[in-house]
């Protein structure tokens, strides 16, 4: 029984150029990566003689010329990821700094309704408020960029100075309504 040879093709300048291509470069796949080939599968694919393909390869540098192709497509996907997590940084701040907005105009609200009551508004309430508007305002400050360490700093000194002064003038403000003079207090 005699075997039946099978016949290379001749690699012709377009084969050689298509094969080159799928080494260096490879072909994006269905997931956005790439996909590279060894020259045993290209030279398969296209009836090429492996030795006739390792050839060409070696004379016209095609590994190190993957290897660049590799690096500058890696740089490029690296360069996109990070414009791609600046976006969203942004994004991010950008809610957070409206959501600390919208916590602060609350907070305010409940202030104005409360000293509107004629029983005025408990120090302990008052002092949850304080708190909260404290949160709200670091969170508006890290979405801006700035540092929030100082305001550990001046909140915990001052706190309690506010927190007494506040306490001051809603005091002084519901004396005022017991005694029925409506003007504001400043």
């Amino acid at each position: 029984m005699v075997k039946k040879q099978s016949k290379t093709k001749k690699l012709t300048l377009s084969v050689k150029e298509e094969i080159r291509n799928k080494f260096v470069q490879g072909i994006e796949d269905t997931r956005g990566g790439r996909k590279l080939y060894t020259l045993d599968e290209l030279a398969a694919d296209h009836n090429i003689a492996k030795p006739t393909l390792y050839k060409h390869a070696q004379k016209e540098e095609w590994q190190m010329q993957q290897k660049r192709f590799q690096d500058k497509y890696l740089e490029e996907l690296d360069q996109k990821r990070r414009k791609e997590l600046v976006q969203e940084a942004v994004n991010f701040d950008r809610t957070s700094l409206q959501l600390a907005k919208g916590l602060m105009g609350q907070i305010a609200q409940q202030l104005r309704a409360r000293t509107e009551d004629e029983d005025g508004i408990k120090s302990s309430h008052l002092q949850q408020l304080s708190s909260a508007l404290v949160q709200a305002q670091r969170v508006g400050k890290l979405s801006l960029g700035q540092p929030t360490e100082n305001m550990n700093v001046n909140a915990s000194t001052q706190e309690t100075e506010a927190f007494r002064e506040a306490l001051g003038l809603l005091d002084e403000f519901a004396e005022s309504r017991r005694k029925g003079n409506s003007k504001a207090i400043h």
